[in-house]
């Protein structure tokens, strides 16, 4: 099978005659074709989005892990090992994000702290109360630091990589997930080898989010959601919702984003 476009070939060889086996010549030869044409459509997009794109800049190897290296802010980036771990253009996201999961009478966990932008937003429509898990010491201190400002005291700042702390911590309304790979070795598995960062953390929103919960996270996808994405959130929950947040303007050397957009992705009830 071969596809020609005017700037790609792409095709399909099969080396095993098990591939869709138990399927009749017809039907195989059109499943395959859809596979490969879907292929072909998705590098078409990615190609016509790039236009728009900044050009971005090289990603230094995390010497010292994220966790315990001593944070900066410049310029409205947090660094931390050498990494923009968050930046201030990310803010109509975050925005958007926060909607999706918090509300009055809501309970929220919010995974990851950063510049505590998301968290301000989250904060605006009054949760009920609001756990703030961070796993950075400074970082930590600036986000207990942000929650004793008046009207702040639905706030709970929890210290730790949430996997260590998150079994002790119960179900929530809401979850919000936006961390960064605390080593190469997470940078690896998770970052470029998953369907998007946030996978790795899938089972444990599914465990921890109430039955009328909403679930949301830095998806990593500019205008809609991979299959492979869709599958791995499938396993876990039965509704996803969609929204593409447009304007984004990560700066001309951001390493870890260069799109004007982001799908914003809610996924709710939970397979127990």
């Amino acid at each position: 099978m071969l596809r020609h476009t005017d700037k790609f070939e792409a095709s399909l060889s099969e080396i095993s005659d098990s591939l869709l086996a138990p399927l009749s010549d017809q039907p195989r030869t059109w499943l395959l074709g859809r596979a490969l044409d879907e292929f072909v459509s998705d590098l078409r997009a990615l190609d016509e989005a790039a236009e728009g794109m900044v050009s971005g800049a090289p990603r230094p190897n995390i010497v010292e892990p994220v966790d315990s290296a001593i944070p900066t802010v410049v310029d409205g980036s947090l660094l931390v090992s050498g990494q923009q771990v968050m930046q201030t253009w990310e803010t109509p996201l975050m925005q958007a994000m926060a909607e999706q999961v918090a509300g009055p009478d809501r309970s929220v966990l919010e995974i990851g702290f950063g510049l505590g932008i998301s968290a301000g937003y989250i904060q605006k429509h009054r949760p009920a109360h609001h756990t703030i898990v961070e796993a950075n010491p400074q970082v930590f201190e600036t986000a207990v630091e942000w929650s004793r400002a008046a009207g702040r005291e639905n706030t709970e700042i929890v210290f730790g990589k949430w996997q260590d702390v998150i079994g002790s911590l119960g179900r929530f309304d809401g979850i919000f997930f936006d961390t960064y790979p605390l080593d190469e070795a997470e940078f690896e598995s998770h970052f470029l080898g998953g369907s998007t960062y946030a996978e790795h953390f899938f089972p444990a929103a599914a465990e921890h989010l109430t039955e009328g919960g909403s679930f949301t996270y830095y998806s990593n996808e500019i205008d809609s959601l991979s299959r492979r994405h869709q599958r791995s959130l499938m396993s876990y929950f039965r509704s996803i919702r969609m929204r593409v947040v447009d304007g984004l303007q990560p700066p001309p050397d951001c390493s870890y984003w260069w799109a004007p957009s982001m799908v914003v992705v809610t996924v709710s009830e939970p397979r127990y």
